[in-house]
């Protein structure tokens, strides 16, 4: 009996036919390898068939990062230290022509780029017309190589309910059309009011950064301060390719993003500069205890924990040379290897010195086992 004849209750009458399934798995025996690596736009932040949403507080940087990717993607090469390559965009923009023709006196964004100026005039767009928009961008995609969609910010188009779960997944599925055709789609958006946790900064339904495949929260590096252009790209992603987290920095011409890392990197680097002329003065090699006991006392002074943490990225760096077992008996000692060439010009410097090898000599022997015999 086939699964068409299986009867099964009704409440027309006692038995009804079973219709047939009408939805097809993929079976994994027939799930075929990849080819290759994820072919990204930006690497491990836009990549074909993908939507990224790139969330941050207003008047903070998004458009401005927008404006330079867009600008690098004209010839291709790398941007903000990751590789970027060479294509075409459609942007959904909230702003009038006006913004952009004054980004172009310092970005050239060649002939690539396809902008749709405030096409709903003073409202937001219904379905029909979210769905038409979509559609106006997938028609790029063949008739001018388009690949990257952007939607800047979802909220002044997203024609769904923004805090409900289903409106929202609603409102994001026409979205696939873009996807299907191998174009990679960048969504910026706005944040929450107030504190929220990491990953959770979204505007709205939390269903729209469960629907994305890579989330990038941007902040300011310390506090919304206007001379310090770094930014801080914090990343959540299906990729683990991706980076974590990556510090950039607004060059001084306007013209791209310098990459310095990670936090720690970044957080090491402004603070050494406050550490190396205490090793370069400092007569004989320091310990953790003795290096903060020379620094200033009150708001900024580094935790042991967090003096710890640069000790160790500068000895990894190769910057200083460290030695003893971190026990009581014999502390971590840091010094610049420069420095101990100077030092030991000095003949008591030596004779200490020689005086410590004999001691560590002497203690080794005295707890090696004895030989056999």
């Amino acid at each position: 009996m086939s699964l068409a004849d299986n009867p099964s209750p009704s409440p027309d009458g006692p038995t009804a036919p079973v219709p047939s399934p009408q939805f097809r798995p993929v079976w994994s025996s027939d799930l075929k390898p990849a080819d290759g690596d994820v072919p990204w736009l930006w690497d491990g932040y836009l990549a074909p068939r993908n939507i990224t949403l790139l969330i941050s507080q207003w008047k903070s940087g998004k458009t401005t990062l927008l404006s330079a990717l867009l600008a690098r993607r004209a010839a291709g090469g790398t941007f903000a230290g990751r590789a970027i390559k060479p294509g075409r965009t459609a942007v959904l923009c909230e702003e009038d022509e006006e913004h952009w023709r004054q980004r172009r006196r310092t970005l050239d964004f060649g002939g690539g780029v396809a902008f749709f100026f405030r096409p709903i005039a003073c409202r937001k767009p219904s379905a029909a017309e979210w769905r038409a928009l979509i559609e106006s961008m997938a028609g790029l995609q063949a008739s001018h190589g388009v690949d990257l969609a952007v939607i800047d910010p979802l909220a002044a188009f997203f024609p769904g309910a923004e805090n409900q779960a289903a409106p929202a997944l609603e409102a994001l599925m026409p979205l696939e059309r873009l996807q299907s055709l191998g174009m990679a789609v960048l969504i910026l958006h706005h944040p929450s009011k107030g504190y929220t946790l990491e990953g959770q900064s979204g505007r709205g339904s939390g269903a729209v950064m469960g629907y994305v495949d890579i989330q990038i929260e941007m902040r300011h590096y310390t506090s919304a301060a206007d001379s310090d252009r770094r930014r801080v790209l914090q990343t959540w992603s299906r990729f683990p390719t991706t980076p974590k987290q990556l510090v950039i920095e607004w060059n001084a011409d306007g013209s791209d993003y310098l990459t310095l890392g990670g936090v720690s990197d970044e957080e090491f680097r402004e603070h050494w500069a406050g550490l190396l002329p205490l090793f370069e003065s400092a007569p004989d090699k320091l310990t953790r205890r003795e290096l903060r006991g020379l620094l200033p006392h009150g708001k900024g002074t580094p935790s042991e924990a967090t003096l710890w943490r640069w000790l160790e990225r500068a000895v990894a760096g190769g910057v200083l040379l460290r030695e003893g077992n971190g026990h009581k008996n014999a502390p971590f000692r840091y010094w610049l290897p420069a420095r101990e060439t100077e030092w030991m010009k000095d003949p008591t410097y030596r004779l200490m010195r020689q005086d410590e090898e004999a001691r560590a000599q002497v203690d080794r022997l005295r707890l090696s086992p004895p030989e056999a015999g």
